[in-house]
């Protein structure tokens, strides 16, 4: 960027307060000027950085954190040059938090973005919906619940197991599992969250769902059988993703640290031989 593309400083004013997230009507009520001024002044930025939109200079802007353009960026051609060579060494704390946080910002998005279309997070969701049909089936099979019965529930299910997937191959790809644990983990605790789901019920949701109605929380007359299945299917739900989820991190984190022990394992003998 050559001297004459530097920006000034009411330039640099307005780019301080677009990284704050401000709008044009914002940022001219901060400024004391007109809308038109700022889309002027916006216009000449984006010219400067050959961008068209916000974002483009946005990421520009954090891509080329750290290297000496940010500094020159910050360098005014209206200055005169005493001044410039007085300030020239001097931090401006108000731009530097202006940057940190904007990108602090992308980094943030950019990083959640890369979580969310990696293949560990397909593969979570994959192996649960994989073990809740499986579910679903064997339901079928040996329960003998009719399809009529299952349909009204199946999208919510399928919601269900793609926050298990989700959830699980998320903390995967934080903790750096392979896809094939993630998909056993996965697996492992949809399945094991669809078998334990009936015995909690029956040992947490009765007994509690008994105690209100015994301190006369709950009128179970006054409820139909109707609701009160409903009732019943959303704890089974709840409890199928609370513990599914909890199940399938928790095998992700004991993996890990097996992995870790066998590598620390595996360097005793190296360092002992030296």
């Amino acid at each position: 960027m050559t001297q004459n593309n530097r920006l000034s400083n009411r330039e640099w004013e307005v780019v301080e307060l677009l990284l704050q997230g401000k709008s044009n009507k914002l940022i001219a009520g901060a400024l004391g000027i007109s809308v038109r001024t700022v889309e002027f002044h916006l216009k000449n930025i984006y010219t400067k950085f050959q961008v068209s939109s916000r974002v483009e200079l946005i990421l520009i802007l954090g891509n080329a954190t750290g290297k000496a353009e940010i500094k020159e960026l910050g360098s005014s051609t209206v200055d005169s040059s005493v001044k410039s060579a007085e300030n020239k060494d001097t931090p401006n704390p108000r731009k530097d938090w202006a940057f940190r946080d904007a990108i602090s910002i992308i980094g943030k998005e950019l990083q959640m973005k890369n979580l969310l279309n990696s293949k560990h997070v397909l593969t979570g969701v994959i192996a649960a919906l994989m073990a809740g049909f499986l579910w679903v089936a064997l339901l079928r099979r040996f329960g003998h619940v009719s399809l009529e019965a299952i349909l009204p529930w199946l999208p919510p299910l399928i919601v269900l197991l793609a926050i298990i997937g989700f959830s699980v191959g998320l903390t995967g790809k934080r903790n750096g599992n392979s896809l094939l644990n993630i998909f056993f983990s996965a697996l492992i605790g949809t399945g094991l969250g669809s078998f334990v789901m009936l015995p909690l019920v029956a040992i947490v949701v009765y007994p509690l769902a008994k105690l209100a109605e015994w301190l006369g929380l709950v009128n179970r007359a006054a409820i139909s059988n109707d609701i009160a299945s409903a009732l019943l299917y959303v704890a089974m739900m709840v409890i199928w993703l609370i513990v599914g989820t909890a199940v399938g991190a928790m095998l992700l984190f004991i993996t890990v640290k097996r992995q870790k022990q066998a590598d620390i394992q595996g360097h005793v003998p190296e360092h002992g031989l030296q």
